[in-house]
Protein backbone atom coordinates (compact mmCIF):
# COMPACT_ATOMS: atom_id res chain seq x y z
CA UNK A 1 0.00 0.00 0.00
CA UNK A 2 1.96 3.33 -1.16
CA UNK A 3 0.54 6.51 0.88
CA UNK A 4 1.04 9.88 -0.23
CA UNK A 5 1.85 13.73 1.55
CA UNK A 6 2.20 16.64 -0.23
CA UNK A 7 3.63 19.80 1.65
CA UNK A 8 5.82 22.62 1.23
CA UNK A 9 8.80 23.84 2.44
CA UNK A 10 8.43 25.75 5.84
CA UNK A 11 9.02 28.91 4.77
CA UNK A 12 5.47 28.34 3.58
CA UNK A 13 3.69 26.89 5.86
CA UNK A 14 3.74 29.58 8.85
CA UNK A 15 0.30 30.51 9.83
CA UNK A 16 -1.21 28.16 7.25
CA UNK A 17 -3.77 25.58 7.92
CA UNK A 18 -1.75 23.23 6.32
CA UNK A 19 -0.04 20.27 8.49
CA UNK A 20 2.50 21.55 10.09
CA UNK A 21 4.69 18.37 11.00
CA UNK A 22 4.98 16.10 7.79
CA UNK A 23 6.73 13.79 9.88
CA UNK A 24 3.61 12.46 11.64
CA UNK A 25 1.77 10.61 8.41
CA UNK A 26 5.43 9.45 7.57
CA UNK A 27 5.20 7.95 11.48
CA UNK A 28 1.58 6.13 10.65
CA UNK A 29 2.97 5.24 7.36
CA UNK A 30 5.82 3.57 8.73
CA UNK A 31 4.08 1.76 11.83
CA UNK A 32 1.25 0.36 9.46
CA UNK A 33 3.48 -0.85 6.76
CA UNK A 34 3.03 1.43 3.93
CA UNK A 35 5.64 2.84 1.27
CA UNK A 36 5.19 6.25 1.88
CA UNK A 37 5.85 9.38 -0.61
CA UNK A 38 6.44 12.36 0.68
CA UNK A 39 6.18 15.11 -1.58
CA UNK A 40 7.97 18.53 -0.90
CA UNK A 41 7.53 20.86 -3.84
CA UNK A 42 8.04 24.64 -4.49
CA UNK A 43 5.98 24.89 -7.80
CA UNK A 44 6.21 27.00 -10.57
CA UNK A 45 2.76 28.23 -9.58
CA UNK A 46 2.84 31.20 -12.85
CA UNK A 47 3.48 28.05 -15.10
CA UNK A 48 0.94 25.98 -13.54
CA UNK A 49 -2.34 28.02 -12.84
CA UNK A 50 -3.26 29.05 -16.64
CA UNK A 51 -3.17 25.02 -17.41
CA UNK A 52 -5.05 23.69 -14.30
CA UNK A 53 -7.86 25.93 -15.02
CA UNK A 54 -8.09 25.53 -18.38
CA UNK A 55 -8.25 21.51 -16.91
CA UNK A 56 -11.02 22.61 -14.54
CA UNK A 57 -13.12 24.34 -17.26
CA UNK A 58 -14.51 26.77 -14.92
CA UNK A 59 -13.66 29.41 -12.52
CA UNK A 60 -12.53 27.54 -9.28
CA UNK A 61 -11.88 30.11 -6.59
CA UNK A 62 -9.73 27.51 -4.12
CA UNK A 63 -6.04 26.82 -4.75
CA UNK A 64 -6.31 23.22 -3.65
CA UNK A 65 -6.56 22.42 -6.97
CA UNK A 66 -3.05 22.62 -7.32
CA UNK A 67 -2.11 20.54 -4.21
CA UNK A 68 -4.29 18.02 -5.83
CA UNK A 69 -3.15 17.71 -8.93
CA UNK A 70 0.45 18.03 -7.81
CA UNK A 71 -0.18 15.11 -5.54
CA UNK A 72 -1.75 13.22 -7.90
CA UNK A 73 0.94 14.08 -11.12
CA UNK A 74 3.61 12.63 -8.67
CA UNK A 75 1.60 9.14 -7.69
CA UNK A 76 1.24 8.60 -11.18
CA UNK A 77 4.32 7.83 -11.95
CA UNK A 78 3.51 4.55 -10.11
CA UNK A 79 -0.14 4.26 -9.55
CA UNK A 80 -3.36 4.54 -11.31
CA UNK A 81 -6.04 4.46 -8.64
CA UNK A 82 -6.07 6.58 -5.30
CA UNK A 83 -8.28 6.45 -2.47
CA UNK A 84 -8.98 10.01 -1.11
CA UNK A 85 -10.97 10.88 2.26
CA UNK A 86 -13.27 13.37 0.94
CA UNK A 87 -16.20 13.41 2.52
CA UNK A 88 -15.14 12.32 5.95
CA UNK A 89 -15.62 16.16 6.76
CA UNK A 90 -18.98 16.87 5.59
CA UNK A 91 -20.08 13.01 7.53
CA UNK A 92 -18.38 13.75 10.52
CA UNK A 93 -18.40 17.51 11.18
CA UNK A 94 -14.76 18.10 10.37
CA UNK A 95 -14.66 21.45 9.44
CA UNK A 96 -13.57 24.35 11.88
CA UNK A 97 -16.95 26.57 10.85
CA UNK A 98 -19.00 23.67 12.06
CA UNK A 99 -17.40 24.40 15.86
CA UNK A 100 -17.75 27.95 15.01
CA UNK A 101 -21.32 27.50 15.50
CA UNK A 102 -20.90 26.55 18.98
CA UNK A 103 -18.33 29.28 19.58
CA UNK A 104 -20.90 31.95 18.00
CA UNK A 105 -23.82 31.19 20.30
CA UNK A 106 -21.75 31.49 23.05
CA UNK A 107 -20.25 34.82 21.64
CA UNK A 108 -23.91 36.29 21.23
CA UNK A 109 -24.34 36.34 24.99
CA UNK A 110 -21.95 39.12 25.67
CA UNK A 111 -23.38 42.41 25.77
CA UNK A 112 -23.78 44.17 22.52
CA UNK A 113 -21.65 47.32 23.54
CA UNK A 114 -18.80 44.99 24.52
CA UNK A 115 -18.90 42.75 21.22
CA UNK A 116 -19.23 46.23 19.42
CA UNK A 117 -15.70 47.13 20.84
CA UNK A 118 -13.96 43.73 20.54
CA UNK A 119 -15.27 43.74 16.58
CA UNK A 120 -13.79 47.24 16.16
CA UNK A 121 -10.36 45.66 17.99
CA UNK A 122 -10.55 42.71 15.61
CA UNK A 123 -11.06 44.44 12.92
CA UNK A 124 -7.86 47.05 13.46
CA UNK A 125 -5.47 43.80 13.55
CA UNK A 126 -3.13 43.37 10.79
CA UNK A 127 -2.98 40.02 8.63
CA UNK A 128 -0.22 38.20 10.33
CA UNK A 129 1.75 37.21 7.30
CA UNK A 130 4.29 34.48 8.31
CA UNK A 131 3.26 33.99 11.45
CA UNK A 132 1.28 31.55 13.68
CA UNK A 133 -1.35 34.10 14.63
CA UNK A 134 -2.77 34.32 10.95
CA UNK A 135 -5.14 31.30 11.32
CA UNK A 136 -6.82 32.14 14.64
CA UNK A 137 -6.90 36.50 13.96
CA UNK A 138 -8.07 35.44 10.33
CA UNK A 139 -10.86 33.27 12.15
CA UNK A 140 -12.21 35.52 14.81
CA UNK A 141 -12.77 38.42 12.41
CA UNK A 142 -14.62 36.01 10.48
CA UNK A 143 -16.85 35.23 13.31
CA UNK A 144 -16.95 38.84 14.50
CA UNK A 145 -18.34 39.72 10.73
CA UNK A 146 -21.38 37.30 11.47
CA UNK A 147 -21.64 37.51 14.82
CA UNK A 148 -25.12 39.54 15.11
CA UNK A 149 -26.55 37.07 12.22
CA UNK A 150 -29.18 34.37 12.56
CA UNK A 151 -27.32 30.75 12.53
CA UNK A 152 -27.98 29.95 9.44
CA UNK A 153 -27.18 33.31 8.13
CA UNK A 154 -23.97 33.06 9.34
CA UNK A 155 -23.14 29.92 8.23
CA UNK A 156 -23.97 31.33 4.44
CA UNK A 157 -21.89 34.30 5.35
CA UNK A 158 -19.08 33.15 6.35
CA UNK A 159 -18.80 30.42 3.20
CA UNK A 160 -17.91 33.59 1.33
CA UNK A 161 -15.12 35.76 1.19
CA UNK A 162 -17.15 38.82 -0.18
CA UNK A 163 -19.67 39.69 1.82
CA UNK A 164 -22.95 42.20 1.19
CA UNK A 165 -21.10 45.18 1.42
CA UNK A 166 -17.76 44.28 -0.15
CA UNK A 167 -19.43 43.01 -3.04
CA UNK A 168 -21.39 45.99 -3.61
CA UNK A 169 -18.19 48.49 -3.16
CA UNK A 170 -16.39 46.13 -6.06
CA UNK A 171 -18.59 45.39 -8.19
CA UNK A 172 -19.06 47.74 -10.94
CA UNK A 173 -22.51 49.33 -11.23
CA UNK A 174 -24.82 47.15 -13.10
CA UNK A 175 -22.83 43.47 -12.30
CA UNK A 176 -24.33 42.85 -9.25
CA UNK A 177 -28.13 43.32 -10.07
CA UNK A 178 -26.82 40.73 -12.62
CA UNK A 179 -25.25 37.73 -10.10
CA UNK A 180 -29.07 37.69 -7.83
CA UNK A 181 -28.48 36.47 -4.75
CA UNK A 182 -25.45 34.43 -4.11
CA UNK A 183 -27.09 32.52 -1.09
CA UNK A 184 -30.64 31.45 -2.08
CA UNK A 185 -30.00 27.96 -3.52
CA UNK A 186 -28.11 28.05 0.51
CA UNK A 187 -31.25 29.39 1.86
CA UNK A 188 -33.68 27.04 0.30
CA UNK A 189 -31.65 24.02 1.61
CA UNK A 190 -31.62 24.95 4.78
CA UNK A 191 -35.32 25.56 3.98
CA UNK A 192 -35.71 21.60 3.28
CA UNK A 193 -34.18 20.35 6.59
CA UNK A 194 -34.91 22.97 9.03
CA UNK A 195 -36.67 20.18 11.34
CA UNK A 196 -33.01 18.76 11.90
CA UNK A 197 -30.68 19.53 14.17
CA UNK A 198 -28.74 22.16 13.26
CA UNK A 199 -24.95 20.61 12.64
CA UNK A 200 -27.06 18.04 10.69
CA UNK A 201 -28.48 20.81 8.92
CA UNK A 202 -25.06 22.25 8.27
CA UNK A 203 -23.05 18.93 7.30
CA UNK A 204 -26.70 18.60 4.50
CA UNK A 205 -25.31 21.93 3.35
CA UNK A 206 -22.21 20.93 2.96
CA UNK A 207 -22.75 17.37 1.29
CA UNK A 208 -25.39 19.07 -1.21
CA UNK A 209 -23.64 22.18 -2.15
CA UNK A 210 -20.02 22.46 -1.23
CA UNK A 211 -18.59 18.92 -1.64
CA UNK A 212 -20.59 17.97 -4.52
CA UNK A 213 -20.03 21.12 -6.28
CA UNK A 214 -16.10 22.13 -5.06
CA UNK A 215 -14.01 19.14 -3.80
CA UNK A 216 -15.39 16.38 -5.82
CA UNK A 217 -15.27 18.63 -8.74
CA UNK A 218 -11.79 19.68 -8.33
CA UNK A 219 -10.70 16.28 -7.43
CA UNK A 220 -12.24 14.47 -9.63
CA UNK A 221 -10.82 17.09 -12.62
CA UNK A 222 -7.59 17.53 -11.22
CA UNK A 223 -7.22 13.40 -10.76
CA UNK A 224 -8.44 12.99 -14.83
CA UNK A 225 -5.63 16.01 -15.42
CA UNK A 226 -2.84 13.21 -14.61
CA UNK A 227 -4.42 10.20 -15.88
CA UNK A 228 -5.26 9.42 -12.40
CA UNK A 229 -8.86 7.88 -10.71
CA UNK A 230 -9.47 8.99 -7.32
CA UNK A 231 -12.42 7.02 -5.21
CA UNK A 232 -13.90 7.98 -2.12
CA UNK A 233 -14.58 5.22 0.16
CA UNK A 234 -16.07 7.88 2.46
CA UNK A 235 -19.04 8.59 0.11
CA UNK A 236 -20.06 4.91 -0.17
CA UNK A 237 -23.79 5.01 -0.07
CA UNK A 238 -24.88 2.95 2.82
CA UNK A 239 -21.91 4.67 4.90
CA UNK A 240 -23.00 8.24 4.16
CA UNK A 241 -26.53 7.42 4.87
CA UNK A 242 -26.01 5.65 8.16
CA UNK A 243 -23.90 8.67 9.66
CA UNK A 244 -26.47 11.33 7.78
CA UNK A 245 -30.04 9.29 9.47
CA UNK A 246 -28.81 7.58 12.77
CA UNK A 247 -25.41 8.80 14.37
CA UNK A 248 -26.56 11.49 16.90
CA UNK A 249 -25.06 15.13 16.08
CA UNK A 250 -22.85 14.60 19.70
CA UNK A 251 -21.52 11.80 18.70
CA UNK A 252 -19.90 13.36 15.73
CA UNK A 253 -18.79 17.01 17.15
CA UNK A 254 -18.32 16.39 21.38
CA UNK A 255 -18.04 19.81 22.83
CA UNK A 256 -18.45 23.20 22.63
CA UNK A 257 -15.21 25.10 23.56
CA UNK A 258 -12.43 22.58 22.56
CA UNK A 259 -14.67 20.58 20.54
CA UNK A 260 -13.37 17.35 19.16
CA UNK A 261 -13.90 16.78 15.41
CA UNK A 262 -15.47 13.99 13.64
CA UNK A 263 -15.40 12.40 17.09
CA UNK A 264 -17.00 9.15 16.32
CA UNK A 265 -15.05 8.35 13.94
CA UNK A 266 -11.63 8.71 15.85
CA UNK A 267 -13.00 6.50 18.54
CA UNK A 268 -13.51 4.19 16.18
CA UNK A 269 -9.75 4.61 15.05
CA UNK A 270 -8.99 3.96 18.12
CA UNK A 271 -7.43 0.49 18.44
CA UNK A 272 -5.89 0.76 14.79
CA UNK A 273 -4.17 4.48 14.91
CA UNK A 274 -1.44 6.25 17.40
CA UNK A 275 -2.83 8.78 19.42
CA UNK A 276 -0.86 11.38 17.71
CA UNK A 277 -3.11 10.90 14.73
CA UNK A 278 -6.26 10.66 16.65
CA UNK A 279 -5.71 14.13 18.11
CA UNK A 280 -4.37 15.72 15.10
CA UNK A 281 -6.24 19.26 14.24
CA UNK A 282 -7.91 19.52 10.87
CA UNK A 283 -5.16 20.07 8.58
CA UNK A 284 -7.11 21.52 4.88
CA UNK A 285 -6.03 20.13 1.56
CA UNK A 286 -4.24 23.56 1.04
CA UNK A 287 -1.71 25.95 -0.84
CA UNK A 288 0.78 29.12 0.45
CA UNK A 289 -1.59 31.68 -1.41
CA UNK A 290 -0.59 34.26 0.54
CA UNK A 291 3.08 33.37 0.06
CA UNK A 292 2.20 33.31 -3.27
CA UNK A 293 0.51 36.48 -3.52
CA UNK A 294 3.32 38.48 -2.25
CA UNK A 295 6.27 37.20 -4.05
CA UNK A 296 5.73 34.60 -7.09
CA UNK A 297 2.60 35.61 -8.49
CA UNK A 298 3.56 39.47 -7.61
CA UNK A 299 4.06 40.23 -11.61
CA UNK A 300 1.00 37.98 -12.67
CA UNK A 301 -1.23 40.05 -10.48
CA UNK A 302 0.12 43.54 -11.36
CA UNK A 303 -0.46 42.71 -14.52
CA UNK A 304 -3.94 40.66 -15.36
CA UNK A 305 -5.52 42.85 -12.28
CA UNK A 306 -3.91 46.06 -13.21
CA UNK A 307 -6.41 49.13 -13.42
CA UNK A 308 -6.58 48.96 -17.12
CA UNK A 309 -7.41 45.52 -17.20
CA UNK A 310 -9.64 45.48 -14.77
CA UNK A 311 -11.40 48.55 -16.21
CA UNK A 312 -11.67 46.82 -19.62
CA UNK A 313 -13.35 43.89 -18.42
CA UNK A 314 -15.57 46.17 -16.83
CA UNK A 315 -17.27 44.06 -13.93
CA UNK A 316 -15.13 45.40 -11.35
CA UNK A 317 -14.02 49.24 -9.60
CA UNK A 318 -10.11 49.03 -10.45
CA UNK A 319 -9.68 50.82 -7.57
CA UNK A 320 -11.02 48.50 -5.31
CA UNK A 321 -9.00 46.05 -6.56
CA UNK A 322 -5.85 48.13 -5.98
CA UNK A 323 -6.77 48.81 -2.54
CA UNK A 324 -7.36 45.26 -1.97
CA UNK A 325 -3.78 44.38 -3.69
CA UNK A 326 -1.87 47.20 -2.09
CA UNK A 327 -3.21 46.33 1.68
CA UNK A 328 -2.89 42.78 0.99
CA UNK A 329 1.11 43.51 0.37
CA UNK A 330 1.59 45.82 3.11
CA UNK A 331 0.35 43.32 5.60
CA UNK A 332 -2.74 45.63 6.72
CA UNK A 333 -5.24 42.85 5.69
CA UNK A 334 -5.31 39.39 4.82
CA UNK A 335 -7.07 39.48 1.27
CA UNK A 336 -5.15 36.60 -0.46
CA UNK A 337 -8.61 34.39 -1.12
CA UNK A 338 -10.09 37.56 -2.69
CA UNK A 339 -7.24 38.22 -4.53
CA UNK A 340 -7.14 34.53 -5.81
CA UNK A 341 -10.63 34.63 -6.45
CA UNK A 342 -9.97 37.80 -8.65
CA UNK A 343 -7.28 36.45 -10.28
CA UNK A 344 -8.36 32.77 -11.27
CA UNK A 345 -11.40 34.81 -12.42
CA UNK A 346 -9.17 36.92 -14.92
CA UNK A 347 -7.15 34.28 -15.96
CA UNK A 348 -10.63 31.66 -17.22
CA UNK A 349 -11.67 34.33 -18.75
CA UNK A 350 -8.89 35.22 -20.69
CA UNK A 351 -8.82 31.46 -21.34
CA UNK A 352 -12.53 30.73 -22.31
CA UNK A 353 -14.35 34.59 -23.03
CA UNK A 354 -11.33 35.92 -25.09
CA UNK A 355 -10.41 33.05 -27.35
CA UNK A 356 -7.23 31.47 -25.27
CA UNK A 357 -8.39 27.81 -24.88
CA UNK A 358 -8.36 27.12 -28.30
CA UNK A 359 -4.18 27.78 -28.73
CA UNK A 360 -4.00 26.69 -25.00
CA UNK A 361 -5.54 23.23 -26.00
CA UNK A 362 -3.50 22.79 -29.68
CA UNK A 363 -0.42 23.65 -27.05
CA UNK A 364 -0.94 20.81 -25.13
CA UNK A 365 -2.33 18.35 -27.40
CA UNK A 366 0.76 18.92 -29.51
CA UNK A 367 3.19 18.57 -26.71
CA UNK A 368 1.43 15.25 -25.62
CA UNK A 369 1.78 14.02 -29.21
CA UNK A 370 5.49 15.07 -29.31
CA UNK A 371 6.19 13.06 -26.03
Amino acid sequence: MRTYTITFPEKYRVGETTIDDPAVPRRLAQKLGCEHHEIVVEPDVVGLLPGLIWHMDEPTADPAIITAYLVCREARKQATVMLSGVGGDELFAGYRKHAAHGWAQEYRRIPAFARSGAERALAALPGFRGSRMKGPVRLAKKMARSASLSPAEAFIRNGTYLEGQQRADLYAPGFQAATGDPGAQHRAAFGKVSHAAFLNQMLYLDTKIFMTTLNLTYNDKMSMASSVEVRVPFLDRGLAEFVAWNVPPRWKLKGKWRPVTKYIFREAMRSMLPEEVLQQPKAGFAAPVDYWLAHDLRPMVDDLLSENQVRKRGLFRPEVVRRYVDAHRRGAEDWSMQIWQLLTLEIWMQLFLDGGARSFAQSKIGALTTA
